[in-house]
């Protein structure tokens, strides 16, 4: 009885294993060659050598050549020294002596997820060298003594030293925040004489932000208002209002946002405005920068959005292994969300760094679960997929 329930328990055991298995498993095989003399050892090395070819070939494919080459000691050292971290199963064939060579075919499962979290560990999928520049644009807002603030300009600071010293202590917060994650937040207050008259506007667009982004070479941008009013007439307390979006710059995207409102304790205006910002501004600062880390770990940085749909029937059952295998064979794609998915076809909001039309072309020809598709079509924010015949 005690030998059927060990059993039991074992089939369980494996049929959790089984079903446990990560739905970004890829398959590659290895043929190798060993000239060692002990079949153990010419297994093992031959195994070394499927490890290191297949970590090779696919870290290239998701960094490209040039950085790999640059980073080599690195990654040799820090990535395919610790394979196992993404490659939790090989399967070996026979064993075969041919004259006094070995031979032999791996066969290796790789998770891409667990890869690409393993070079993001050594910033190996930045796509800069240098420290990402963060530049913020904050309007301060008082609507209690009727003034206002902008560090870009020129004249935005006369007679107003308290909302200067918000200004100097929320970017002291943030670029504590940001360099936590390896980014630099641009002081500003020495900026504002640089910049052209005819940017120096309340409300900037979107190319104003690109020119701006550009003068100062960051790529992300710090766009929000601090604003300030009095809770009511007949009271001393106070409200603070911030509002902060992270954009990236080059297509006006949104990559993070904070939105928070708070209540001072009863007192004179700028005492009591100044201490509950010293109370808040740490964790405000910190819950932007962290999601603007998260962006920068799921690749979204650099990227634009493309919409891909499919025109062709998709099982239900099959939906969600159809997109993390779409996923992980077009390496183009930095992350995918499911937007609109009908009886006879599947739309995705993609990230991915190509335009339109490099990316329908790295599409042609996909196969996935024994089924072709080619793209028919592709404007400039979208690529349509048919199912071939």
């Amino acid at each position: 009885m005690r030998k059927v329930l060990m059993l039991f328990v074992g089939l369980i055991t494996c049929s959790q294993a089984v079903f446990a298995q990560p739905m970004d498993l890829i398959e590659r095989s290895y043929t190798g060659t060993s000239n060692e003399a002990i079949p153990q050892a010419a297994k093992r090395d031959i195994q070394e050598q499927a490890a290191k070819k297949i970590s090779t070939e696919l870290i290239k494919e998701l960094i490209g050549e040039e950085r790999y080459a640059k980073n080599k000691t690195l990654i040799q050292n820090k990535v395919e020294k610790i394979s196992n971290r993404y490659i939790p199963f090989t399967k070996p064939s026979e064993l075969t002596l041919e004259g006094k060579t070995y031979k032999m075919t791996v066969v290796l499962k790789v998770s891409i997820k667990d890869l690409k979290i393993l070079l993001q560990e050594h910033s190996l999928l930045s796509e800069n060298d240098t420290v990402p520049l963060v530049l913020p644009l904050i309007s301060f807002i008082d609507k209690v003594e009727l003034k206002s603030f902008r560090w870009w300009k020129q004249d935005g600071g006369a007679g107003k030293p308290f909302l200067i010293s918000q200004n100097r202590q929320f970017e002291n917060a943030l670029r504590s925040a940001f360099q936590k994650y390896n980014f630099y937040l641009i002081k500003t207050l020495p900026l504002g004489l640089q910049i052209p008259r005819s940017y120096q506007n309340e409300r900037l667009s979107l190319d104003d932000m690109q020119f701006l982004s550009q003068y100062f070479g960051a790529p992300l941008m710090i766009e929000g208002q601090v604003q300030y009013t009095k809770s009511s007439e007949a009271s001393n307390r106070y409200h603070i209002e911030i509002k902060l979006l992270a954009l990236q710059v080059s297509n006006g995207r949104p990559i993070a946002d904070v939105s928070r409102k708070f209540e001072t304790e009863m007192g004179v205006f700028e005492a009591s405005v100044d201490k509950k910002v010293h109370e808040i501004i740490d964790a405000t600062t910190q819950e932007l920068a962290s999601q603007v880390y998260e962006a920068w770990q799921r690749g979204s940085l650099g990227t634009a959005i493309l919409r891909l749909t499919f025109l062709g029937k998709i099982p239900l059952n099959q939906q969600e292994s159809f997109k993390e295998k779409l996923k992980n064979q077009v390496r183009e794609i930095r992350n995918i969300r499911e937007r609109l998915i009908t009886s006879s076809s599947i739309a995705y909001e993609v990230d991915t760094q190509l335009n339109s039309k490099d990316f329908a072309s790295k599409l042609s020809g996909l196969e996935i679960d024994g089924r072709k598709w080619n793209p028919t079509g592709y404007s400039d924010n979208e690529v349509t997929m048919q199912l071939s015949r």
